[in-house]
């Protein structure tokens, strides 16, 4: 990859305008190793990183023309967990990542949402943890799927594939009914935000799951709808369910660096309820399925390049403001709860080394789950914007009644990276 001086902003766009201090748009990725944490190893580390990932390393820049990035060769900012930095600010050496440790042996890993997606988060970690590794226990690892200072970038990690994209379509219409809002209608406003921890054998939830011919992310949503159902049995709304997908498979980037997600919706309805859970499970992967082929997949980018390309091309900043809420409002009207997997985190040998996982992002959807498959564990983040904790319950009781074994770790209070807005 030639160097940049600057980079012109076009899919950051979704992200940067939508987000808020509530909501911030910013992610945390905690991972606990089984020793205590070398901080010579791991600035060491981050430097790696620096040098492995320029089209990270980048500084927020405006001008009459819109956003932009500017390479940033200030340090990229390691901090103990118990201080706040804020991104985009001084604070942060005005990068929109920095690092953390904590004293019982986490290092965390905060990034803006808009830079970036879990990806290519997953990419940076497992060239953080092989540097960290080899230097902190002389060990040697494989170098099998890690991105080293010694690649060659490619073009395809720099470039944003959504500025020129291929094989653009007519949309297909489709209007969808307010669904049941589980603040809103439950009267949960202005309450806490936990996030509760469990973990689950990836080895015996792949065993099940293939078993019925399901996923482990279609699985785990279709509980979560069950559960939702159960606390509302009466609701007369709809109840919506999102599965995060990658686009990269469509726009055939897989290298891409940007944040690149979207979101197959499957309607829980009545006609869904009354099938076996095979055939919610056959059903579910059905829709994947069209989702992901042509036309839909082309659809979809189409989709995001044209809300893209009328952002992007804003300069009111008012109108901004109101595009972006527009987005948002509609978002939460459509859509009940979410669920996030990346994949297997592939960290190779480094996954030996870490005893925990914790995946945080902020969401307007007041119920979601992050799924992360690390060292023979599925990590399971149950995110809430409310503090009741009965759906919760409720997903256990799915869980128990399909035999899954599973660990509740812990109940914490959703704490996310602060950034510093821009509208």
């Amino acid at each position: 990859m030639k160097d940049f001086k600057e980079h012109r902003l076009f899919s950051e766009y979704r992200l940067l305008y939508s987000s808020t201090a509530e909501f911030p748009s910013t992610m945390r990725f905690m991972f606990q190793l089984k020793d205590k944490i070398n901080l010579d190893s791991l600035s060491y580390a981050i430097n790696m990183v620096k040098k492995r990932y320029p089209y990270l390393c980048v500084e927020l820049k405006q001008d009459d023309n819109g956003f932009y990035f500017i390479k940033n060769e200030r340090d990229i900012i390691l901090e103990n967990l118990n201080k706040n930095i804020t991104l985009n600010t001084e604070e942060s050496n005005y990068h929109l990542i920095s690092f953390q440790y904590s004293d019982d042996n986490y290092i965390v890993f905060n990034a803006s949402h808009y830079l970036t997606d879990g990806n290519t988060a997953y990419a940076l970690i497992r060239t953080l943890l092989y540097y960290y590794i080899t230097k902190a226990y002389n060990a040697e690892l494989s170098k099998d799927n890690i991105r080293l200072i010694e690649d060659e970038i490619s073009e395809e990690e720099f470039n944003d594939p959504l500025v020129k994209p291929k094989n653009l379509v007519k949309p297909t219409q489709v209007n969808y009914s307010t669904c049941l809002h589980l603040l809103k209608d439950n009267h949960f406003e202005n309450q806490g935000k936990p996030i509760f921890h469990l973990t689950i054998n990836e080895k015996e939830l792949m065993d099940y799951v293939r078993s019925i011919k399901a996923t482990p992310a279609t699985f785990l949503l279709l509980l979560l709808a069950r559960a939702i159902k159960k606390i509302n049995p009466t609701s007369e709304k709809m109840i919506r369910m999102n599965l995060v997908y990658d686009l990269r498979k469509a726009l055939n980037t897989p290298l891409a660096h940007q944040s690149l997600i979207s979101g197959i919706l499957f309607d829980y309805d009545e006609k869904f309820i009354n099938l076996s859970l095979e055939e919610e499970i056959k059903e579910m992967r059905g829709k994947i399925k069209e989702t992901l082929e042509e036309p839909k997949a082309s659809e979809a980018i189409t989709s995001t390049f044209g809300l893209l390309s009328m952002i992007a091309k804003e300069k009111d900043m008012n109108k901004v403001k109101y595009i972006s809420s527009m987005v948002t409002n509609k978002t939460t009207e459509i859509i009940t709860s979410s669920l996030s997997y990346v994949g297997k985190a592939n960290f190779g040998d480094a996954e030996k080394y870490i005893t925990d996982f914790k995946t945080i992002a902020s969401s307007i959807i007041p119920l979601s789950i992050q799924l992360a498959a690390v060292n023979g564990q599925f990590f399971l983040e149950f995110i809430q914007n409310f503090e009741d904790e009965r759906y919760f319950n409720a997903f256990k009781e799915e869980l128990d009644s399909h035999k899954i074994k599973y660990e509740f770790k812990e109940k914490f209070m959703i704490e996310l990276p602060k950034i510093k807005d821009v509208i």
